[in-house]
């Protein structure tokens, strides 16, 4: 007999922890997925790539809900000196961070062609610096920019089905970092970019007036998941 854990309203059919090699430090995370539809064996892939604050991997359990409310296998991680992993001073937090990508990459039931990457914050910048690294590992189906902060010509490195999500109230103004991103990319590829600027959002797409995690942010992600 089969169980399932209800987090947030949202079943989850099981969790996967692990412990992986970054660059000279050792990481924790874990995949969480989706219950499946019948005869479904295989699951897209939601990586998140974390920004630069300390939060360990709970402080992305909003994106984590929305992706396998979707129907998404979810891979979340603590990157180091957070959570459960290690800290160190030496090593490359961008080999961290692509060691993770390939970690998830192996989990069986993992439609490896099928991955989708969320950056936020910095991790925008990091995966827009980076693109090829990840890509070498496997090209990503789409990505999501949370809170982005690549400007119109160096998002053009993410040569991929895109989404950007932007709080109204981000310091960095939507109109330039999700609107003119979304319309750079558009006239330079043919992958399709969409923006969505949540009203009344803050720069971590939280809306003050219920303290949550936006709705419309987490409508707008799902919906984009679930049609790509």
């Amino acid at each position: 007999m089969t169980s399932y854990q209800v987090l947030d309203s949202v079943q989850i059919a099981r969790t996967e922890e692990f412990i992986f090699a970054g660059d000279g430090v050792r990481l924790s995370g874990q995949i969480d997925f989706p219950i499946p539809a019948p005869r479904q064996k295989t699951f897209p892939l939601l990586f998140i790539l974390h920004h630069a604050g300390c939060a360990d991997r709970e402080g992305y359990k909003h994106f984590a809900l929305a992706g396998i409310a979707a129907g998404y296998a979810v891979f979340r991680w603590d990157k180091r000196g957070t959570g459960r992993s290690g800290a160190g001073g030496r090593g490359s937090t961008t080999q961290d961070a692509v060691n993770a990508y390939e970690m998830a990459l192996l989990q069986p039931g993992v439609d490896r062609k099928h991955v989708v990457i969320l950056a936020q914050d910095a991790g925008t910048g990091l995966l827009g610096d980076s693109f090829g690294l990840f890509a070498r590992a496997q090209l990503p189906y789409g990505v999501v920019l949370a809170t982005n902060m690549l400007d119109d010509q160096s998002v053009l490195a993410i040569e991929t089905r895109l989404m950007i999500l932007m709080g109204q109230h981000d310091w960095n103004p939507w109109q330039k970092y999700g609107k003119a991103v979304a319309d750079a990319h558009n006239a330079a590829y043919k992958h399709g970019a969409l923006y969505y600027a949540a009203p009344h959002a803050d720069r971590m797409l939280i809306d003050p007036r219920t303290e949550r995690f936006h709705y419309g942010a987490d409508s707008a992600l799902q919906d984009w998941l679930k049609a790509i």
